[in-house]
């Protein structure tokens, strides 16, 4: 038996500030603004889901110990971390890696951040434990894939609770033995249906948040001593062996400690399942190359042929009229047909009551072809080729593999600023949305640690209301 959970936590257990590059450090900086981009837009998406949740966290409001993002109190830690992983999902607006398939900085951050701020660490403690929890999950998410998710996981919830076990015992500074346990107790919790792609979308912020709370009580309960079992990785009653038919080796372990991961995630330009996003870039490519003929969609099109990958298809490619904003997330049909005629596509484009008869007209018009040729997992490709035909006979085609956001592509903080703008109109000012990208490009990570609550004056809260307007 090889012990990949030895192999694992003895790299936990050793990683230092020092050892990170500056590339590294640089790049926890811009998810950290990702993240706080994403988190805003899911408050202001899932918002009869997230009015629920925070009813419950309410009515057992516990001890103040940590931030929730738009409330005026602390929380339990654990809570804490469970809210904000609700938020930071709420819009499918986080970061993901096409290797584990899933989204990492919701349930990581999450849980880190609220940790952090009970115990008072620095950040340089922060920025060690996120990559920290990277790691873990786009390795061993990593490994398990396909398998993984064809059984019906989905990886943020079933990886992530590791990952952020693994990530919090580090912030506390556990010993090799607490940072262990934590990881094994984090293990036989873990838990997350990919169902929630096909029905009931806007509870998929379950699957992060749950991961968020069982790594910081993973680490709290290991922190106190408790012992867990053995081998939860690899053995024949593990993790791997309950959730894939096969571990791909290199993934979990190659460059572990020389390659961080966090380097090949990606950020994400639309409100919407990662599956979709080559095809709004290669729509808005035709509509760019078609000039004044767009005027008159969708009278003068015959058809849209969409190829594509049939696990994009398997995903996002049933709902072809959304009835909700959960649904619009995951509907290749309807991202296609509202970024054809709107030139984009954006948190506004959520709101599926208008849609109007042009839209509904290229609705029709479009069909998924399954085509593998589209996905290649060792090249990082996910991708689509769309071809208009015009009823005159012409056609305008284009194939995009990697989207915006990932590889060659991916944001820098020019992009992060307008991602910031934009998930955040309508609940703070652009200045205060430029004064937040600011603060994560500058932070200092010898400083203490502080939430997002405590990046600006204690009176100058991310509230949302509108008496914050004068920021």
């Amino acid at each position: 038996m090889k012990r990949y959970t030895d192999i694992l936590v003895d790299f936990v257990v050793a990683l230092k500030y020092k050892d990170l590059p500056s590339c590294v450090i640089e790049q926890t900086k811009l998810f950290i603004a990702d993240y706080y981009a994403a988190s805003i837009a899911g408050y202001r998406v899932n918002k009869q889901f997230n009015k629920v949740v925070m009813s419950i966290i309410k009515e057992d409001s516990g001890t103040e110990q940590a931030s929730i993002l738009f409330e005026k109190k602390k929380y339990p830690v654990a809570n804490a971390a469970f809210m904000n992983a609700v938020y930071a999902h709420g819009a499918d607006m986080d970061d993901g890696n096409w290797k584990s398939a899933g989204h990492i900085g919701a349930h990581v951050i999450s849980s880190v951040f609220a940790l952090g701020e009970k115990l008072g660490v620095t950040w340089k403690d922060i920025i060690v434990a996120i990559n920290v929890g990277y790691e873990f999950f786009n390795r061993i998410a990593g490994a398990a894939q396909p398998g993984l998710y064809n059984r019906g996981f989905h990886s943020t919830g079933i990886a992530g609770a590791m990952a952020c076990g693994a990530a919090c015992a580090k912030l506390m500074g556990l010993d090799r033995c607490g940072v262990y346990n934590s990881v094994s107790l984090a293990a036989i919790q873990s838990s997350g249906l990919i169902i929630i792609d096909e029905s009931g979308q806007r509870c998929k912020p379950i699957n992060p948040a749950n991961a968020a709370r069982i790594g910081v009580l993973s680490a709290l309960m290991a922190e106190k001593g408790l012992l867990s079992s053995q081998n939860p990785l690899e053995s024949k009653k593990g993790w791997f062996h309950a959730f894939t038919d096969h571990v791909d080796e290199t993934i979990l372990l190659g460059g572990l400690g020389v390659d961080f991961t966090i380097c090949e995630s990606y950020l994400k330009l639309y409100p919407t399942c990662r599956h979709t996003h080559c095809c709004i870039d290669s729509i808005l490519k035709i509509r760019e190359r078609m000039g004044d003929k767009k005027t008159f969609l969708p009278d003068i099109i015959e058809k849209i042929e969409v190829n594509i990958y049939p696990s994009a298809i398997k995903s996002a490619g049933i709902i072809r009229n959304p009835r909700s904003q959960e649904e619009a997330k995951f509907s290749i049909y309807y991202a296609i047909a509202v970024a054809f005629n709107n030139g984009d596509f954006s948190i506004e484009d959520l709101q599926v009551e208008r849609i109007d008869s042009v839209i509904n007209d290229l609705l029709a018009k479009i069909e998924l072809v399954p085509d593998p040729l589209m996905e290649d997992r060792a090249c990082g490709i996910r991708g689509s080729r769309i071809k208009v035909v015009l009823c005159d006979g012409e056609i305008f085609e284009e194939t995009i593999l990697i989207p915006k956001g990932e590889g060659i592509g991916s944001l820098d903080w020019n992009n992060l600023r307008v991602k910031m703008y934009a998930c955040s109109y309508g609940v703070i000012s652009e200045k205060m949305s430029n004064l937040l990208i600011n603060r994560c490009m500058d932070i200092d990570v010898d400083e203490p640690f502080g939430s997002i609550m405590l990046f600006f004056d204690k009176d100058l809260r991310l509230l949302g209301y509108k008496d914050q307007q004068d920021c």
